[in-house]
């Protein structure tokens, strides 16, 4: 049963997968910290509030807190962060198909290449044949 799981994990793209997913999770917690310690404190300085999340409260007021439970700023911040997200996946794909592409146009060429030196061995031993004769 172990030999079975070994191969199942080394059959498919789950250890590259597994890897991806912590990265993944390592990025959003870098683009949160970002996004809350640097682009939402630079927009609040241009509107004049400490931070996005200020923007637009709305609801019933937090007894703890003391401010309201709703807020279009943070909903702002938070598509801020999806945006920056986006934007670099949308980097690193568009990376990634043009390496690929790259290694598909090279096996192309080695292999026109490879058929060029067939065609020219068969021209080859077709006059050797003819010369022999």
């Amino acid at each position: 049963m172990i030999k079975e799981f070994r191969n199942f994990i080394n059959r498919g793209n789950v250890v590259e997968l597994g890897v991806a997913f912590v990265m993944g999770a390592s990025f959003k917690t870098l683009v949160d910290v970002f996004t809350k310690k640097v682009v939402e404190p630079l927009i609040g300085l241009i509107i004049n509030l400490p931070n996005l999340g200020a923007l637009g409260r709305f609801g019933s007021v937090d007894p703890v807190s003391g401010l309201r439970s709703g807020s279009i700023g943070a909903f702002l911040g938070e598509m801020i962060n999806y945006l920056i997200i986006a934007f670099v996946m949308f980097l690193a794909i568009k990376a990634y198909n043009h390496f690929e592409d790259m290694v598909v146009e090279e096996d192309e060429v080695s292999a026109s290449e490879s058929k060029e030196i067939i065609l020219l061995k068969e021209i080859r031993d077709g006059i050797k044949t003819l010369n022999s004769k």
